[in-house]
């Protein structure tokens, strides 16, 4: 079982790449097999390669993104609350989305869901 600095660690990793558009950091942080469900609903994108495209669009755009309360870790997983703003489509959007990550035992990411709906967005 991880510890939670391990986790911890990781969130802050990963809000730190978003920040810089550091899309090599961002997969690192990734098992090979790993995947990302963003939003929950959406057809996973699996592997390092998928990882990599969905982050490239992402990162497309500058974000600002910085944590919303205390991250939340327990046995393999962590979850958290952040705030992402962007500007898109020539207006200034802000989306708050809950992650949870889960990682192997070697600290790696194995699933990456994000939470957020219509109520979770805004012109900002």
């Amino acid at each position: 079982m991880l510890n939670n600095e391990t986790m911890h660690a990781a969130v802050h990793r990963y809000i730190a790449a978003l920040n810089a558009g550091d899309l090599e950091a961002i997969v690192a942080l990734y098992a090979e097999n790993g995947s990302v469900e963003d939003p929950i609903g959406t057809p996973p994108h699996q592997g390092h390669a998928a990882i990599r495209a969905f982050y490239a669009k992402s990162l497309a755009i500058k974000l600002e993104v910085a944590l919303e309360g205390p991250i939340r870790a327990a046995a393999n997983e962590a979850a958290f609350a952040f705030c992402v703003r962007l500007h898109w489509q020539g207006q200034d959007r802000v989306i708050r989305p809950i992650d949870v990550f889960r990682f192997n035992e070697a600290g790696k990411i194995t699933s990456m869901r994000a939470i957020f709906g219509p109520e979770n967005m805004a012109a900002g």
